[in-house]
């Protein structure tokens, strides 16, 4: 098959900048290929050439910066070459525009956010978008309950498939290798001997670092020896030092060499700053899509906290993989469930151990690819895959 990947605005493909959606098409990308003849539309970046072919994989790429230009040059470049599939992402208000120069294409959404809300796509284009697309696939059942409880009448075009994670290049710990360049890596960063509490994020209210920043002096209470090592910067690629992250530089300071920010990283290093953790902290406030920190984490062997919030609850088995914070907004709540997990070593080890042997078994790429290529098939016997049942098998 032909198939086309439209990408969003924001970003480009291949992950050169990082972000969510773009780690998930590279993630798939060589797995479509294998049998498939790709073509990825994305935006243009400094480091990349407007035009390339690479690994096989076509890419064709335009300015970003204005939303409506730039699905208009999608429409464009789709009019003039004909696909069996269009694979769309995230922004169901431009599907149709991009649908409507391609009517003999068949229509793939795929949903990472809850871009269906009213304030983000009036009804009318959010049924025409339902009725073009032939299925949507979401990242989570989060967001698939979401889209159904708005447009019931097409739920049965709603599938959850989850993301993954590169099981190669994020390795356990406990791995041949992993162990020696872990324990490099902590003498580089000043960490030998030290209780690494790891948070991977952007630095931004909605992720909740403020709230690890407030626990964290209850956590060197009671472990002195713990650190809690920030990475992330507030926009994918760049340090902006916005009012938000000089507050968190100024809590930081506060609690000296207990806390460390790393500014941006690039996504090719960052399963690099995953090797440091000892365990790992997402700190959600907002209803999370279903963040892919979490598949990393488990993939690198970490015990997981995180928040109830959104779709972050689906991947975790509380006790086996990872605890859950129901008082996202509470400090306190964090600085327990840090403590515990930092008091109980076997149990976070143990939890780690889990983590990979789910991710091994449910969250490696070729899984999503297939679960993708089984809806543009429409194998009838695909069906959307329920992690919260089969991760308790």
């Amino acid at each position: 098959m032909k198939i086309l990947l439209v990408c969003t605005e924001k970003l480009p493909v291949p992950c050169v900048r990082g972000g969510a959606i773009q780690t998930y098409i590279d993630g798939i990308l060589p797995h479509l290929s294998r049998e498939h003849e790709i073509t990825v539309f994305s935006v243009t970046d400094p480091d990349l050439p407007d035009r390339e072919v690479r690994d096989g994989i076509r890419y064709e790429r335009f300015p970003p910066g204005d939303s409506l230009a730039y699905y208009q040059a999608a429409a464009e470049f789709v009019a003039g070459e004909r696909f069996d599939w269009v694979i769309f992402y995230n922004r169901p208000k431009y599907l149709p525009l991009v649908a409507d120069a391609a009517p003999k294409s068949h229509f793939l959404l795929s949903m990472h956010n809850e871009m269906f809300l009213p304030h983000k796509i009036d009804p009318e284009t959010a049924r025409s978008c339902l009725e073009r697309v032939e299925a949507v696939v979401t990242v989570s059942k989060f967001i698939a309950d979401g889209i159904a409880e708005l447009f019931p009448d097409y739920q049965h075009k709603l599938n959850p498939v989850y993301a993954g994670v590169d099981l190669e290049r994020f390795q356990p710990r406990w791995a041949s290798g992993a162990v020696e360049r872990r324990a490099t890596l902590l003498a580089e960063h000043g960490f030998a001997g030290k209780k690494v509490v790891l948070y991977v994020g952007r630095l931004s209210e909605k992720k909740g670092p403020d709230i690890l920043l407030s626990a964290f002096t209850q956590v060197i209470e009671q472990h002195p020896s713990a650190v809690l090592l920030l990475v992330g910067s507030k926009w994918y690629g760049k340090n902006e030092e916005t009012k938000y992250v000089h507050k968190l530089r100024k809590q930081a300071k506060k609690l000296g060499d207990s806390v460390h920010l790393t500014g941006f990283i690039s996504p090719d290093q960052i399963q690099d700053y995953f090797l440091l953790g000892d365990i790992f902290v997402c700190s959600s406030q907002w209803q999370e899509p279903l963040a892919r920190v979490h598949y990393e984490a488990m993939a690198t062997g970490l015990g997981i906290i995180t928040t109830a919030r959104g779709g972050n609850p689906e991947v975790i088995i509380p006790g086996k993989n990872g605890l859950l914070v129901k008082d996202y907004q509470n400090p306190d709540a964090f600085a327990t469930h840090i403590n515990y997990l930092l008091s109980n070593r076997e149990l976070a080890e143990d939890m780690g151990r889990n983590g990979r042997y789910l991710s091994e078994k449910y969250f490696g790429w070729s899984r999503v690819a297939s679960d993708i290529l089984k809806t543009l098939d429409k194998d009838p016997e695909s069906e959307p895959l329920n992690t919260r049942v089969l991760m308790r098998n």
